[in-house]
């Protein structure tokens, strides 16, 4: 087993098992026009509906590798332990 340091991910058997899930915080958040936590997504897991809305993770295309919660400049973006 591997464990990658800076990141949630614990990869193991080419699988990847996902620790902790981001979330975002309705209250911090600013509904961004140009979200720059989506935009950095991969796996495109940050999920917004409607632009006047805070967006959501979709925790089926989350691998992890926690990306997003430094890119967003409110500190909108968490993690779930």
């Amino acid at each position: 087993m591997v464990v990658l340091k800076g990141m949630s991910a614990m990869i193991q058997n080419s699988k990847t098992q996902i620790q902790a899930v981001p979330w975002v915080n309705v209250a911090l958040c600013q509904a961004c026009d140009k979200c720059l936590a989506r935009s950095i997504c991969r796996s495109k897991a940050l999920v917004q509906l409607d632009r006047e809305e805070p967006p959501f993770v979709d925790g089926s295309r989350c691998y992890g590798c926690d990306l997003c919660i430094p890119a967003c400049p409110f500190g909108a973006i968490g993690l779930n332990q």
